[in-house]
């Protein structure tokens, strides 16, 4: 018999607000009201309150003090850090992947790419959900590394991560982001350590041109409020 598993009302609530945080619905820096929320969702505040913490523990809302709870506004140096942590995460986990792919390792990451490579052929597609087949890529990559601590590393910062794609992949044509892919997914599966840690380091945005798009992001979200 199939066991039938019930998520409480806590993390219901959470998955509402992360996708609306996640999708930009919820603007960076966007304050969080407790008693609007429950009123929105027809829950106790108690229950908004925990879905807030466990949001809080993912790194994409904050609880200031005399201010309340906000979406996360990251700033240039939260970008440097996350590009940085890329850079030091992704090619070695690449190279490592190269090392020790599995069989079932390899169908894995065959299956993902080419499920990226059709999701960008989608018509209307939009940068959103690209970030998402970007973010499940890369997180999959680091698993089959086989090193549960880098793993859990880059798990504690992927909705953090998710926000950083969202900025960055606004500007390119979504073949163009999936298929800038297909490279480095080759030489894992070849097992190409060296090629694959190469390729994983390239296929990241360089800091200059993510901070410029943050400028631009920032801007747009500025016009959006004021519009409001």
């Amino acid at each position: 018999m199939k066991k039938i598993i019930k998520s409480s009302l806590e993390e219901q609530a959470a998955d509402y607000l992360r996708e609306l945080i996640l999708s930009g619905h919820y603007q960076m820096g966007q304050k969080l009201v407790e008693s609007a929320l429950a009123r929105e969702l027809e829950l106790s505040r108690s229950t908004i309150r925990m879905a807030l913490n466990t949001l809080a523990h993912e790194g994409i809302v904050v609880q200031t003090p005399y201010v309340g709870w906000q979406v996360i506004d990251l700033n240039e140096h939260d970008l440097w850090e996350i590009f940085h942590l890329r850079v030091a995460l992704e090619p070695r986990s690449a190279w490592l992947a190269a090392e020790r792919l599995s069989d079932e390792g390899r169908r894995r990451l065959q299956e993902m790419m080419a499920l990226f490579l059709e999701k960008a052929a989608t018509p209307g597609v939009d940068s959103q959900e690209l970030s998402r087949m970007e973010l499940q890529l890369h997180s999959l990559i680091v698993e089959l590394s086989e090193n549960q601590r880098l793993y859990s590393i880059y798990q504690n910062v992927a909705n953090q991560m998710l926000i950083y794609f969202n900025i960055d992949l606004v500007t390119y044509e979504p073949e163009e982001i999936a298929g800038s892919h297909q490279p480095l997914v080759d030489a894992i599966c070849a097992g190409d350590a060296e090629l694959a840690a190469r390729l994983a380091e390239e296929n990241i945005t360089t800091f200059s041109e993510i901070g410029e798009k943050f400028k631009a992001h920032c801007e747009q979200s500025r016009k959006r409020a004021a519009g409001r």
